[in-house]
């Protein structure tokens, strides 16, 4: 099996990099798999105590700043377009003069009733419109700079970057990083942060349209309220962002169960293909792909494949299951991966693999020989 990896980290501070990672940040691994990526894991507390350090310093800079760009990752979900626009709306209340909501991405057509989408600015199609540098960039729910896409050029040209996130893999990579990975989702680490903005003085409120982009965030991370990270506490936050004036009813049915016809078409042709895997004893995987001609032939989107890999996971007796997608440039893959079991954590998988996420649920994006080529090199992973 061969495929190049695509450099796993970016460029960042030489503190980051030896805190963090034993990769060489600014190299291209031409690397054939299978290959051990070795991270120096930071504990959750770890985390926490370097955020606790730098999440002053983040106060103070929003205090004094006068320009920002927010940022979400590429294929954007609810969790990273919404905390991003949730984001913006706290640092303009914090009194920033200019915030720019900058994706890599358009807002994909499922996502055009929240508030805000329509002031986000496509990096892929034209950045004329964007300072040449900002005072703050922040990027929202994303593990490294390249998954901003083009929007990471944007990020890295602003006097301090930030990063705001939730994800235990976060290796951490700004200026200043607001990592929690006892939250959630990436919203309520937006929420942590206007809570110390409120407390520097700013007057910080929670209005109609920011609730329901704090609740957006939660949905999408807790699956609609049905995924492990649903507690108590959860539950006692909604139940403020719908005192607060989210609105739960239309909320869910516009994340939900608004798909487009051609995504329901989509999702059959996959589930068409849908094969169960015995990987090895206890873990029974079922796997389907997507190639670029179905989409062509359907008229669809990538993003009407976002939710094949949920689809897929509710067959009764699997373990986990495996999403393949061909990207628009030959040779590169997207990957979805989801866990039903403890013993397979799917973020430890995803960083073999260029990706990141959380134990339940992680992707990945990279180049491959071929598309089976990737397939038995994932099971390969698996076995082991």
């Amino acid at each position: 099996m061969g495929f190049t990896l695509l450099k796993a980290m970016e460029t960042t501070a030489a503190k980051h990099m030896q805190a963090r990672s034993a990769i060489c940040r600014n190299q291209r691994f031409p690397t054939h798999f299978p290959v051990k990526i070795i991270f120096m894991s930071l504990t959750a507390e770890q985390i926490l105590d370097q955020s606790k350090q730098e999440s002053q310093t983040m106060v103070d800079k929003i205090l004094s700043a006068k320009t920002a760009v927010v940022t979400a990752h590429v294929n954007p979900d609810g969790d990273t377009l919404g905390s991003m626009l949730a984001l913006a709306k706290v640092l303009e209340q914090a009194g920033v003069k200019r915030v720019d909501r900058v994706m890599h991405d358009p807002v994909p057509d499922i996502y055009k009733f929240f508030p805000d989408q329509d002031k986000v600015k496509c990096s892929q199609e034209s950045t004329e419109a964007l300072l040449e540098e900002y005072d703050l960039s922040f990027s929202c729910d994303c593990g490294s700079i390249k998954r901003l896409g083009s929007a990471g050029e944007v990020w890295q040209r602003a006097k301090t970057t930030c990063n705001v996130d939730h994800h235990l893999s976060n290796p951490l990579y700004a200026d200043l990083n607001w990592v929690d990975p006892n939250a959630t989702c990436t919203g309520q680490v937006v929420k942590e942060l206007a809570a110390a903005l409120k407390q520097a003085g700013k007057n910080i409120e929670t209005d109609a349209e920011l609730a329901s982009l704090y609740y957006i965030t939660l949905l999408t991370d807790t699956g609609g309220f049905m995924h492990s990270n649903t507690t108590g506490k959860v539950f006692a936050w909604a139940a403020e962002l719908i005192e607060q004036g989210a609105n739960p009813s239309k909320l869910y049915h516009g994340l939900f169960n608004q798909m487009p016809f051609r995504a329901i078409k989509v999702i059959g042709a996959a589930l068409d293909k849908l094969e169960l895997i015995e990987v090895k004893p206890g873990l029974k995987l079922a796997y389907t792909y997507t190639l670029r001609s179905e989409l062509a032939e359907l008229e669809a989107k990538d993003e009407d494949t976002d939710e094949i890999v949920d689809h897929i996971m509710r067959i009764k007796e699997i373990q986990a299951c495996l999403y393949l997608r061909e990207a628009k440039v030959d040779g590169h893959y997207k990957g979805s991966l989801r866990s039903a079991i403890p013993e397979l954590d799917c973020s430890v998988l995803a960083s073999q693999l260029n990706g990141g996420g959380h134990a339940r649920a992680a992707g990945f994006n990279l180049d491959a020989e071929s598309l089976d080529d990737l397939k038995a090199t994932v099971l390969e992973l698996l076995r082991n």
